[in-house]
């Protein structure tokens, strides 16, 4: 949490933090329990240490008798018992996981929406919670009755059936979380309703993605409104990966108070070229293209095609540097698995 303040992640919003795994145990009563060889001093000085200082803590639970650490680490049968114990240690949320739930063949929606309720009834501050049942139920239907955020796929580290995890992950995982996550029904999601999760970011991860597909994730991540969950060792994290998370103006998009989750606008016939849009509250727009090719693809879109005014004014995100005014179209050439993210006002509708 130093760390965080000091480098200034903190300032930027990333600010919840997950003990997940490892930290609790059932007592004889069943009673939640911290792990004393993990938190001698209990979690009092965790968290206490963080509300001070501008953080908050998170819980972490599965929705059946199992989770996905530990064989008795779900809170199944002990929903209101547990909410009661996240209000003593005062958390500030809870991710509920599924390895116990699909294990058990659980209902998705019923476990979560019986969670909820059980919250609720225990806990009286503004409490977040990340309903991960991987998309399966279709959480993006009843999440917002749920919890705060909702998976909506698998794990981003991993390709299923069978499960096979990648280390710092895959982009064929990337795609397919991106793919899944395209629930943007302004019925469903947005402020005081929640939002769809697609999964942590793998930003900084050695072994896994290329530096052109990291930071793919993070501008598609901020067109679609999904949380920003770091899953890397902050104090190995390579000056590149720095510079990709602390992006203030690509952060500002995923952090836009309007809360819209933006879409895919228009794409080439393969599909594999695709432009994304996301309305700002400032009344310019988000607007990304986006190279899921292994070659080198270009772009091109007319201002009339998304009804903007012959004359907009264009801003790179990445380069943190205006473009300055393109009139009639916009023409890019993209890179092999590269998202170029701009900001775009038209200047037509401010005479």
């Amino acid at each position: 949490m130093d760390y965080m303040d000091s480098t200034g992640f903190k300032d930027l919003g990333y600010n919840y933090l997950i003990i997940e795994c490892d930290d609790h145990y059932r007592n004889e009563t069943g009673e939640w329990t911290v792990n004393f060889e993990k938190f001698p001093k209990g979690y009092s000085e965790v968290i206490d240490f963080a509300h001070e200082n501008g953080f908050k803590i998170k819980a972490y639970t599965d929705a059946g008798i199992e989770s996905c650490c530990c064989n008795d680490g779900g809170s199944y049968n002990y929903y209101e018992q547990d909410a009661m114990s996240w209000a003593k240690y005062d958390f500030d949320g809870v991710k509920i996981d599924w390895c116990g739930g699909r294990r058990q063949n659980l209902d998705p929606k019923t476990q979560f929406l019986e969670f909820h309720r059980a919250i609720e009834k225990h806990i009286s501050k503004p409490f977040d919670i990340e309903v991960c049942c991987w998309g399966k139920g279709n959480p993006w239907e009843w999440g917002r009755f749920a919890g705060s955020i909702w998976r909506t796929s698998g794990d981003i580290d991993a390709l299923y059936d069978p499960f096979v995890a990648f280390k710092g992950g895959k982009w064929e995982a990337l795609l397919r979380n991106i793919d899944e996550n395209r629930h943007s029904d302004t019925t469903f999601v947005g402020p005081g309703k929640g939002y769809n999760y697609a999964d942590m970011l793998l930003v900084g991860l050695p072994d896994g993605l290329s530096i052109t597909e990291e930071k793919s994730q993070f501008a598609l991540w901020a067109m679609m409104a999904s949380p920003l969950y770091l899953s890397v060792d902050l104090f190995s994290l390579p000056e590149y990966a720095k510079e990709i998370l602390l992006n203030k103006e690509i952060i500002s998009v995923d952090q836009d108070p309007l809360g819209i989750q933006g879409e895919v606008i228009k794409e080439s016939e393969d599909g594999q070229v695709q432009v994304w849009m996301k309305k700002l509250s400032d009344d310019s727009f988000a607007l990304a293209f986006f190279n899921r090719d292994s070659i080198m693809r270009s772009s091109v879109l007319s201002w009339d095609e998304v009804n903007l005014g012959k004359k907009v004014y264009v801003r790179d995100l990445w380069k943190k540097k205006d473009v300055g005014t393109v009139k009639s179209k916009m023409m890019v050439e993209i890179q092999a698995h590269e998202t170029l993210i701009y900001k775009v006002t038209d200047q037509d509708s401010f005479k």
